[in-house]
């Protein structure tokens, strides 16, 4: 990363950022020249098409990744477009670098007027349960636009007594109504037969998304991890819709448990702990800025645990992102998780319990601009339950107590289905789940049916036995595979900080720039993610296995 001349600080930060962005595309032009000549003169295919959905406001670095990542896939014959809208002229450049056909979105008029069959039942919907039940053509539209308000406005709670939040809602939903319709159009005039997709659950991302379900498209979801060289990708379709990307395909999990490598593949998770929560990557050491690693007797001191009890963490997560998506839950949101999780929790005294607020929180926009500063973690447990007792506290995403150290500390993890449950039964503790899609069903977790039965068992969770070494070697069987073979490794793509920028921060600080092309055939990562992109029933692709 270079810093900007002394004569150009001056310039306002939009103007800086612009010039940034500009030197950024110029970077990645000249080392993408030789990647594109690979294509020579093939001619595109008349019957296949890949279809990369780059809505609004999508971030920077999809598209460097993605008009890369095109290349495998348009080398077998696929015609490469792009579904992006004519604002997003720094994106569109990247995708023109590569020769994509872009197909602007704004270039259509989409109605936000509710198709005739869904309108009766917005009308009469009036809480979040009647809104969630609301489809069209199969796909859940009503789930769709809460999740959009959610995100768009910062929280997790919905006042359905505000005429303009229903109105939104509603809104979104005649919006989602008419995408799906006009991706049904596209996909059949452009013969489209892939998807390349990371948002799956939102405005317009939904929509396309689900009429791609419809169709039986070939889908390829793309999500970060917290390596800056890694990524994860896996196939879409009916049969796991709702399944996290941080999760096994059945197959892929029975393949793992077959080999009998447990001697290296502890070695290597406990590398990957400890790079994780180290300094070796801008991405994963964001979350953790600035701590420490004491030991566990230290950090309870720290804390004010009294000697000699155990401790429950609760790991809460985003209360309004990605809501309703991932599996199905025990609570109609993560809102009304957190509070009964909190209420269950002053009801058992036998237990310090410790309220983890998200370490997104840190670096997640929303912070300084929609939440003012104040965790909404703590506004909503406070307006629910008001004064918390002292075995039940809330730590703040600021705690300089590092994670690793949580992990160690903590006899009891609770999530709905966040990644600190995989890891902390990877440390051989008793985690409770409240939610489908993730790690929950494989043997090494405590997966309540109901939500009665969930707060039976935290009411209770002090007399449940620790999990068994065989429980303990599964979690860190599946963990290993997650955290080390699922992040695929691009190399060739070099990470680096956006031109300008000191620290990483936000998720466009860090960019990615094509790895000088050696020879005239496609590197092995390439090569590899192209084969496997090409075959849906392969859902998982993995680093080594």
């Amino acid at each position: 990363m270079q810093p900007f001349p002394a004569f150009l600080k001056k310039l306002p930060k939009a103007a800086l950022r612009r010039i940034g962005n500009t030197i950024d595309l110029i970077d990645y032009a000249i080392k993408i020249r030789l990647y594109k000549k690979l294509l020579g003169d093939r001619q595109e295919s008349e019957r296949q098409s890949l279809l990369i959905i780059s809505g609004n406001g999508m971030n920077v670095v999809w598209a460097q990744i993605w008009a890369l990542l095109s290349l495998p896939v348009r080398m077998q014959g696929y015609t490469g477009y792009v579904l992006t809208n004519r604002r997003q002229r720094t994106l569109n450049g990247y995708f023109r670098l590569m020769g994509l056909r872009l197909i602007h979105l704004d270039d259509y008029p989409l109605s936000a007027d509710i198709p005739p069959a869904i309108r009766e039942a917005t009308a009469s919907a009036t809480d979040i349960e009647s809104f969630r039940t609301i489809h069209y053509q199969s796909a859940p539209v009503g789930q769709i636009a809460l999740s959009t308000y959610s995100r768009n406005f910062g929280t997790g709670l919905i006042d359905f007594s505000d005429p303009k939040v229903t109105t939104y809602i509603r809104q979104w939903i005649g919006r989602v109504c008419h995408c799906m319709d006009l991706a049904q159009r596209i996909f059949a005039e452009r013969r489209v037969d892939m998807l390349f997709v990371t948002e799956v659950f939102m405005e317009e991302y939904g929509a396309f998304y689900y009429a791609a379900l419809n169709a039986k498209l070939n889908i390829v979801r793309f999500a970060g991890t917290v390596r800056d060289d890694a990524f994860i990708m896996q196939h879409l379709s009916k049969e796991n819709d709702r399944i996290h990307h941080s999760s096994l395909d059945k197959t892929t999990w029975e393949k793992i448990q077959r080999r009998s490598d447990d001697a290296a593949m502890e070695a290597e998770l406990a590398a990957n702990f400890m790079d994780r929560y180290g300094d070796k990557w801008h991405r994963s050491k964001r979350g953790h800025p600035n701590t420490q690693m004491p030991g566990v007797e230290q950090a309870k001191a720290q804390l004010g645990i009294t000697p000699g009890r155990k401790v429950a963490v609760i790991y809460s997560h985003i209360l309004y992102d990605t809501l309703f998506f991932f599996g199905t839950d025990l609570f109609k949101d993560y809102s009304e998780w957190l509070v009964e999780t909190a209420r269950a929790a002053i009801a058992n005294p036998h237990i310090d319990w410790l309220i983890k607020v998200h370490p997104s929180n840190l670096w997640r926009g929303e912070m300084d601009t929609l939440l003012k500063g104040r965790f909404e973690e703590e506004r909503l447990l406070q307006n629910a339950l008001g004064a918390l007792p002292p075995h039940v506290r809330i730590v703040g995403a600021d705690t300089k107590i590092n994670p690793y150290t949580w992990f160690q500390l903590a006899d009891y993890g609770i999530t709905v289905r966040g990644t600190s449950g995989l890891e902390m039964a990877a440390f051989g503790k008793t985690v409770i789940t409240a939610g489908t899609g993730r790690y929950e069903g494989n043997g090494f977790t405590v997966d309540p049916a109901n939500a009665s039965e969930y707060l039976n068992i935290l009411r209770r969770l002090h007399e449940l036995a620790p999990p068994s070494r065989e429980q303990t070697r599964l979690a860190k069987r599946y963990a290993h595979a997650i955290f080390v073979l699922k992040p695929y490794t691009l190399s060739s793509l070099t990470p680096r900080r956006r031109f300008g920028c000191k620290t990483v921060y936000l998720s466009d600080d860090l960019i990615y720039i094509p790895t000088g092309l050696r020879g005239n055939s496609l590197p092995k990562d390439l090569e590899k993610f192209g084969q496997w992109a090409i075959n849906p029933a392969d859902r998982d692709l993995l680093a080594d296995i």
